[in-house]
């Protein structure tokens, strides 16, 4: 069964006016018949150099002299000593008096543990009797050339008679000699596998009292 609406009012019809919406669009317009325009353009042109062989490669063989330079090689067989030529009295001691007069490795510097045995077993000894000579011996371990050894022992003596002539003593009452590595007093030799205490024993100072 259907229900049936009952229209209250008639319908109607309005006009309303709405804004319209513009876009300016640009028109282009020929003027004048398309032309066609011939114009010469003149050509470039690059010069090309090109090698040509004109003949096979061949290899030739040249013999060039030798040239030799002549070395003189002088080699080491027995490690020199030193002599000190002075005049002394004829009872010189075989050995030397060994005080624990110590240096280090390269060194020819008194520390100052060996200055104060040189015045206590030395000095106090020349300084009591004026007619005792001295002869200072320095010795170095094998360690180093044989040359820069014997420099090295020959400082090492010159230092203790400086030291001593510091303290009052003439120099012609003291010998200084340098003997180098030639008088180990082990077998610290060259070569040889030894510690840095062997091998400090033999950087000494021996005094010959006469």
């Amino acid at each position: 069964m259907f229900q049936l609406k009952k229209v209250l009012q008639q319908s109607r019809t309005s006009s309303e006016k709405i804004d319209g919406k513009y876009r300016l669009v640009e028109r282009q317009v020929e003027v004048s018949p398309a032309t066609t325009k011939q114009e010469e353009i003149p050509a470039k042109k690059r010069s090309i150099k090109r090698s040509v062989l004109v003949k096979d490669e061949t290899t030739k063989e040249r013999t060039i002299a030798a040239e030799y330079t002549e070395v003189m090689r002088k080699v080491l067989v027995k490690k020199g000593g030193m002599t000190a030529w002075r005049q002394v009295p004829c009872d010189i001691p075989e050995r030397g008096i060994i005080l624990p007069i110590h240096y280090a490795l390269g060194s020819a510097a008194l520390t100052s543990d060996s200055r104060r045995i040189i015045d206590t077993h030395i000095l106090s000894l020349m300084l009591k009797d004026e007619n005792t000579t001295v002869e200072i011996g320095s010795h170095t371990d094998s360690r180093g050339s044989a040359e820069s050894n014997m420099r090295l022992s020959e400082r090492r003596a010159k230092s203790v008679v400086d030291y001593l002539m510091s303290k009052g003593i003439s120099q012609d009452r003291l010998i200084a000699v340098g003997y180098g590595e030639t008088k180990l007093l082990n077998d610290c030799a060259d070569g040889a596998d030894c510690s840095e205490a062997a091998h400090q024993e033999n950087r000494r100072t021996e005094f010959k009292v006469f």
